[in-house]
């Protein structure tokens, strides 16, 4: 293995940067100075004894204590292994102790959250956060959109959506405009598809440019807008069943989409 690669066991094992390059170095120099150290790795000298410190604990260097005083150097490689032995050997046991803590955290009575909580999301990410959220909804999810999702989003987490929505077999009411239903039947996936109940709303009336969800006490707005990705989730139980009513008066002037 390179360099590159030894340096990437070594992170996954759990060893910083800066351990990892003072332990390379050690690997190949030998017996060493806290000095030499610093010099050679360009990691401060007041710093070194924080990192070598670590490194002893771990089993993978050990002091020399020689005329000219203390030096260090790497254990034998098979210490590694001995090293991932014990961790491995911490987290079982950690792993053991997991269920009654979950039994614990139960038990504890959660503090009221406030009656309103607006969360702010920012870019690709933060819009795909705000999609998937709609996965806990517990009944149909009432929506306005423009569709166009895999516009500004990667394709594939909308196919890993709208696959999981399917699957889940979750119900969505979506309201959109005539001018989407190209990208409704050539984008998206047939069982998502199945789960969606469309009815379309002329643009010249109501044109629909953001996507708005309401589920559970939750109402979503997104934008779509490549260069502004955006989009806020607001918590409120009124707010939401005061858009719900709202949403199902304009579903019923809405044109059910078979009948186009």
């Amino acid at each position: 293995m390179n360099k590159d690669s030894n340096s990437e066991v070594l992170q996954k094992l759990g060893l910083n940067d800066k351990e990892i390059v003072i332990y390379l170095h050690l690997t190949n120099s030998g017996v060493q100075s806290i000095k030499q150290i610093s010099d050679a790795t360009s990691v401060n000298r007041t710093t070194v004894y924080r990192y070598l410190e670590s490194l002893i604990k771990k089993d993978l260097i050990e002091w020399i204590i020689g005329e000219r005083g203390r030096k260090v150097q790497v254990t034998p490689p098979n210490n590694i292994k001995l090293y991932l032995s014990e961790k491995k050997q911490r987290l079982e046991n950690l792993e053991k102790t997991i269920p009654s803590l979950i039994s614990q955290l139960q038990m504890i009575k959660p503090i009221e959250k406030f009656a309103t909580q607006v969360r702010y999301y920012k870019g690709e990410e933060g819009i795909k956060q705000i999609i998937w959220n709609t996965l806990q909804t517990k009944g149909p999810l009432y929506s306005y959109t423009p569709l166009g999702r895999r516009d500004v989003i990667n394709p594939d987490f909308e196919d890993r959506f709208e696959h999981e929505w399917a699957r889940r077999k979750l119900i969505d009411k979506v309201i959109t405009n005539e001018t989407h239903l190209d990208y409704f039947r050539k984008n998206l996936v047939d069982s998502y598809k199945k789960t969606l109940e469309v009815r379309i709303l002329p643009s010249d009336k109501f044109y629909i440019t953001s996507d708005t969800s309401i589920y559970n006490n939750t109402v979503s707005i997104m934008s779509f807008e490549k260069e502004a990705l955006a989009g806020v989730e607001i918590d409120n139980k009124e707010m939401a069943s005061n858009q719900k009513s709202i949403f199902n008066i304009v579903w019923e002037v809405a044109k059910p989409f078979k009948q186009l």
